[in-house]
């Protein structure tokens, strides 16, 4: 489950997009998410995420946008009604 929002706030106010793309970083000791975007802010995101590897903040590597894939289903399930 991902939340329903962009991870990017613009002047103190988050965005209301939904995100379409998982951020994450590729380091040497792996790869680990910070966040998750949309298409507007993908250039912002990737500007702080590079002012955050030069600061120390978040470790140095590629950083990487990978699309979300929405995967739908009208299988659901009523657990009482399973025996």
């Amino acid at each position: 489950m991902f939340p329903e929002k962009c991870s990017i706030q613009m002047n103190g106010k988050p965005c209301s997009l939904p995100p379409s793309s998982i951020v994450s970083v590729l380091s040497e000791n792996g790869e680990y998410m910070i966040g998750l975007v949309c298409d507007d802010h993908i250039v912002a995101m990737k500007t702080k995420t590079l002012s955050m590897q030069k600061s120390g903040k978040i470790s140095k590597g590629e950083i990487k946008f990978q699309r979300l894939k929405p995967v739908m289903t009208d299988c659901v399930l009523n657990l009482k009604d399973i025996d």
